[in-house]
């Protein structure tokens, strides 16, 4: 599905392509979610790092990327890497770079001493952004400035979700992307967590002070359009978040 120039979303997947670039963008990974959940009592099989690695493996059989850039947030834990965090992250990347991809890595406010990972496996760190052509591309937890020249931004961390109701009254909330513009020379995309963990926050439900992202609360997302991807279901473009508040 195009969505800017060059800029797709190849479903049914909560990411990005990249064409001319034959790049792979991904957001908000967070392993070691099931061990944070476990250290609050809550107790979940340890599925979803091989859930995540099995979908990746999906991806890059049917498009073949050059590169795959991680818009933050990586592992979970906030200090320093659990074991699970440890394995399951050096694992993937290196899984990553045994395919000939060259992984890049943005920092997001979960990745601390990550660095101590990527160095070991000869990975960039891009902090607190990174800029391919005129597209610049960051996590979305800090204020950045951006450069006039840039037309693009492409960012995570807000994990956003809509939330509706059918007929019957029952509600439903689905992981989306957000796509517009920040102002008349600049566009946007928000990803959705790729954790299949992360359901999301319900854009449309909350207040705009209570947004997660510093550039989400400075800019107007009622004119924001969420397309929500679910495997299985299909892609579904739904009306504009101002109009969804009313739902």
């Amino acid at each position: 599905m195009r969505i800017f120039k060059n800029i797709y979303i190849p479903l049914p997947y909560p990411i990005l392509f990249i064409k001319n670039h034959n790049m792979l963008i991904i957001s908000d990974i967070h392993i070691g979610y099931e061990t944070y959940l476990e250290d609050k009592g809550i107790h979940i099989p340890h599925r979803t790092y091989s859930q995540l690695k099995s979908t990746i493996d999906s991806i890059i059989s049917k498009l073949n990327p050059k590169s795959l850039v991680i818009l933050g947030d990586v592992k979970h834990e906030f200090g320093r890497p659990t074991p699970q965090e440890w394995i399951e992250v050096k694992e993937l990347l290196s899984y990553l770079l045994n395919k000939g991809i060259e992984v890049s890595v943005v920092r997001g406010n979960h990745d601390n001493y990550i660095i101590s990972i990527l160095n070991k496996l000869n990975i960039k760190l891009y902090d607190p952004f990174m800029i391919i052509d005129n597209i610049i591309m960051f996590h979305g937890h800090k204020e950045v400035e951006i450069p006039k020249e840039m037309r693009i931004i492409i960012m995570g961390h807000e994990h956003p979700a809509i939330s509706s109701k059918d007929l019957s009254g029952s509600r439903y909330k689905f992981k989306c992307f957000l796509i517009g513009n920040v102002n008349k020379n600049k566009k946007i995309i928000v990803l959705p967590a790729f954790s299949p963990l992360f359901f999301g926050m319900g854009i449309n439900e909350i207040p705009k002070e209570e947004l997660l992202s510093p550039l989400l609360r400075t800019i107007d997302i009622d004119k924001l359009t969420p397309i929500v991807v679910e495997e299985g279901i299909g892609v579904f473009r739904f009306p504009q978040i101002g109009i969804m508040k009313s739902f």
